[in-house]
């Protein structure tokens, strides 16, 4: 994690420029160096309210790639990376168990753990990306904004359930998924992974084991352990990877660049897991470490649910942060797991439909995938270079 102080600020009032407006009454995080380059302390009152002078503020491209890489890698291993066998091992019934009671147990004391970015979404480097003056606007900023929908699934059950179940429902409202699969921990049925492929659905790679050793591994065994699913990403035309628990290394995605067109393993807003304080406080892709980053920008299932999130709350703030990451001109990416433990339930799945059936009926949404969204950034670059 950086050193660099950051300034919490509520933006007050803006200039009459439109790409500014969705930043207005929200809270965002500043790099102390740019308030003070910019001599914007006299225009921040006693209360955190900082009023945008008209051409005033001036930010580095820089500023902004400083602020999402802060907080956008886990080097620091958690206890299950730490374990001399894998924590896959252990019955998952036991690991959701003791998740939730350190989760509902960790809620009551947010203010604590989730200091940057800020939990349940903290869109602070799109507002400083905004605030460089000459710099264009997100390519995502002109509406629909492109919704993704992913899976990860670890186990065989949850390929099973997403064929049994997810499917159906994302094609009762004319979408489809990104489903990240675990190449090298249990028997892969082909035939139920072919079909979800050839209805129309992306497959991704989803780590090595889901150990959660592969991001702190040597350099040797780490490029090992990412040629191990090659054969997948042949047979399935793979082009994207997601790391297990969301653990992720410089030295991870300098690896995964020989490997694939993209990765999605760094939360706009972490939370608590895997480690307190993750993320890189944007819903926008980017570049880095030669391989585009597609944030995993909305509040994932499992980190819900082990806060002790009611399905109701879960669906209310799914609405709620899909449609400030649209105002800001993000890409809304929604990871759900299709085990019973999470997502693969009467209860959640009815809360799943529901979400879907909103963006759906919404004009602001349009259905998208992670190839579709990198095409579009790329033609926008390839334009900028004629």
């Amino acid at each position: 994690m950086s050193t660099e102080a950051l300034t919490q600020v509520r933006i007050q009032q803006i200039s009459d420029n439109p790409k500014l407006a969705w930043m207005e009454n929200r809270p965002f995080f500043i790099p102390h160096s740019v308030l003070e380059k910019n001599d914007l302390a006299k225009y921040l009152d006693t209360e955190g309210n900082l009023a945008i002078p008209t051409g005033k503020f001036n930010v580095s491209p820089k500023a902004s790639e400083i602020l999402r890489l802060h907080a956008a890698f886990t080097d620091q291993k958690p206890i299950s990376s730490r374990l001399p066998f894998s924590y896959q091992k252990i019955p998952s019934r036991i690991r959701s168990w003791v998740a939730s009671i350190i989760g509902r147990w960790q809620r009551q004391k947010m203010n604590r753990w989730c200091v940057f970015p800020r939990w349940p979404l903290d869109l602070s480097a799109d507002c400083l990306a905004d605030l460089m003056i000459g710099y264009p606007p997100s390519p995502f900023k002109e509406k629909p904004t492109p919704v993704i929908l992913t899976h990860d699934l670890d186990s065989a059950e949850g390929l099973k359930n997403l064929v049994r179940w997810f499917l159906k429902i994302e094609e009762s409202v004319g979408a489809r998924s990104t489903n990240y699969i675990v190449p090298c921990s249990w028997p892969i049925e082909h035939d139920l992974l072919r079909q979800v492929k050839d209805r129309g659905n992306e497959i991704g790679i989803h780590g090595y084991d889901h150990s959660n050793k592969t991001p702190f591994c040597e350099p040797v065994e780490r490029r090992n352990r990412l040629e191990a699913a090659r054969e997948l990403i042949e047979k399935y035309d793979i082009i994207g990877y997601r790391a297990p628990s969301l653990l992720r290394t410089r030295g991870l995605l300098q690896d995964l660049a020989n490997f694939y067109h993209y990765d999605s393993s760094i939360p706009t807003s972490g939370g608590l897991f895997p480690v307190p304080n993750n993320g890189c406080a944007s819903a926008r892709p980017f570049f880095i470490e030669g391989i585009f980053e597609l944030p995993l920008s909305m509040p994932r299932d499992g980190s819900l649910l082990v806060l002790g999130y009611s399905p109701e709350e879960i669906f209310n703030l799914w609405v709620r942060c899909a449609e400030d990451i649209s105002r800001s001109g993000g890409v809304v990416v929604l990871l759900t797991h299709c085990e019973a433990r999470f997502s693969g339930n009467p209860t959640m799945l009815k809360v799943y439909q529901r979400f879907l059936e909103f963006i759906a009926s919404s004009n602001r949404f349009i259905w998208s995938s992670p190839k579709e969204v990198l095409d579009r950034i790329e033609k926008v670059i390839g334009n900028k270079n004629e």
